[in-house]
Parts: structure tokens; sequence; C-alpha cells
């Protein structure tokens, strides 16, 4: 399955991309975050999940299919 990763913010600085398409055989947004923070160096930075622009709760597992883009959006600063 074919997905798109969207990363914004110090995200970026740290995996060196906006954006990545990824084939993968996660079935749901938890197995993506877990593998995500194992091989990059992200557990320090807090952000956010979203996929497809729907914001998850972080211990929440969405069902990933193809063609779904999963976005790691950092905190929303306020103004």
């Amino acid at each position: 399955m074919e997905i798109t990763l969207k990363y914004f913010g110090q995200l970026v600085d740290v995996i060196g991309a906006h954006e990545e398409t990824q084939t993968t055989s996660f079935k749901d947004s938890a197995q993506l975050l877990k593998h995500l923070k194992e091989t990059h160096a992200i557990s320090h930075i807090p952000f956010q999940l979203a996929v497809n622009q729907k914001l998850i709760d972080s211990d929440e597992a969405v069902t990933l299919n193809e063609g779904d883009v999963v976005a790691l959006l950092p905190p929303f600063a306020g103004g």
C-alpha cells in the first residue's frame, strides 16, 4: 500500500523532507507512528497526527488505506 507522509515545522529539519510517498504494510496509524519514532529522532518533538486532514488522538489507531495522506503537525500557535 502506498501512502503520503507530510511533515511540518521542526519535523522537516529532522526528517529532511516536507513530503514523501512511502510503500508500507502498516495497517493503522499507531503502527506507522511507532515505526517513525523508531527510525527517526522525533520522539522529543511535540506533534499531532492527521489522516486525510482529520486530526486524531495520539493513542487512536486509524486504519490506513491506499492513497491516504498522513500529516505530522506541530502544535498550533494562537493569534
